[in-house]
């Protein structure tokens, strides 16, 4: 039985009450729901007790109904409170990757074909970018500063690796979804530095991926939160391919 020190009273607008424990909320340490308790006193009931019950989940995942709409009013109420990873969860998200590639055709076997991926570039919000690569990600093109910093959106990121797979599995394992892709072709040349009898394809390629903060199907809408538990990697592989038939 939980002792009365251990028990957390949030008082919403209108009187509305939460009750919870003190061990909940000090998984945000650093959030108004820990510092300041008054914080809540206009806050809609509904909205904090979504984000409370999250707290309490060991994935720190975010469990609504079908019907609920309200997530731009979710998102900014973490906001306000400070719980960042919740802000996060609750927002739409759109990357898009970038690349200059080569189809090389050798002199052995003209019929065989090899693509060479020369820079990934990512582009998007810059702390959903981080999330998603992680030490893959690579800044130093970029010249944003701390100022906003997690409402900021850059194009100068790029990807420490050239494997386009690579970067799809990323995507995919944080739930994004192909949405739109296309490729151009500027020019067909040969290579001043290969032989005359190996010829180079270039072609730019720009592939769109959108998360919803709201997944579909079942009676409950599950998102899981940045560093989260993840799902199995075919469940994640089943997904993505989905993404390309819809």
């Amino acid at each position: 039985m939980l002792q009365e020190q251990q028990i957390a009273q949030i008082i919403c607008a209108h009187g509305a009450t939460i009750t919870t424990t003190r061990a909940t909320l000090q998984k945000a340490p650093n959030s108004l729901l820990t510092t300041s308790p008054e914080s809540t006193a206009n806050s809609d009931e509904k909205l904090v007790r979504i984000l409370v019950e999250a707290l309490r989940r060991h994935d720190l995942s975010i469990i609504v109904s079908e019907s609920f709409d309200q997530w731009a009013r979710l998102a900014a109420e973490a906001k306000r409170l400070g719980l960042i990873s919740f802000v996060e969860a609750a927002c739409p998200s759109t990357i898009s990757i970038s690349c200059h590639a080569a189809l090389s055709t050798g002199r052995i076997n003209p019929e065989v074909t090899f693509r060479k991926v020369l820079r990934i570039v990512v582009s998007g919000k810059v702390i959903m970018c981080r999330a998603v690569f992680g030490d893959s990600l690579n800044e130093c093109r970029d010249g944003g500063g701390t100022d906003f910093e997690m409402d900021r959106y850059t194009s100068r990121f790029f990807l420490k690796h050239s494997n386009l797979e690579k970067a799809f599995d990323q995507l995919a394992t944080a739930g994004y979804r192909l949405i739109h892709s296309n490729t151009f072709a500027p020019s067909q040349h040969t290579n001043k530095h290969a032989s005359k009898d190996d010829s180079q394809f270039i072609h730019h390629s720009q592939f769109v991926f959108h998360r919803q903060p709201k997944l579909f199907g079942g009676h409950k809408s599950r998102f899981p939160a940045p560093n989260s538990a993840i799902s199995s990697p075919r469940s994640n592989f089943e997904r993505f391919k989905a993404s390309f038939h819809q």
